[in-house]
């Protein structure tokens, strides 16, 4: 992710080197145009030159500035991708650890109860079947009477 700030930085950097590149550039061509010519008409051939290349120098800098602010909106969307997949996939990391470990804490209870329940079942089955032998000595002995 740093990566990504520092190539951003970069890009910004060698905009502006450029465009200052260019203006000295014109500068220069001006100068130099001028320090050469000895006639009136090559003076102002000098001065448009240099005109027309520090106007050229006005229009990078904008398209670089768009430029930049587009590269920098889609790593930005790109990172922002990034990192709500990475807090998602933690976030279902922890709770499965945690409901992991709650299910581990409560096992023993769980066994326990379920052990207890089976218990309880057995006794109702016997109880069910003792109320049944006890209903059938019941009719037996009226029936003595």
């Amino acid at each position: 992710k740093s990566y990504e700030a520092q190539q951003i930085a970069e890009g910004a950097q060698r905009a502006v080197a450029q465009s200052a590149m260019v203006e000295v550039g014109a500068i220069g061509l001006g100068a130099v145009i001028t320090a050469i010519a000895t006639t009136a008409a090559a003076d102002v051939t000098g001065v448009i030159a240099a005109s027309v290349i520090a106007a050229l120098g006005l229009f990078i800098i904008p398209a670089k500035r768009r430029s930049a602010k587009r590269d920098l909106a889609e790593r930005i969307a790109e990172l922002r991708i990034n990192l709500m997949n990475s807090m998602t996939t933690q976030f279902e990391k922890e709770l499965k650890q945690s409901l992991q470990r709650v299910n581990d804490a409560i096992a023993p209870y769980t066994r326990f109860v379920r052990a207890e329940r089976a218990k309880l079942e057995e006794s109702k089955s016997e109880l069910t079947e003792a109320q049944k032998t006890f209903g059938r000595l019941r009719t037996e002995i009226e029936g003595l009477k």
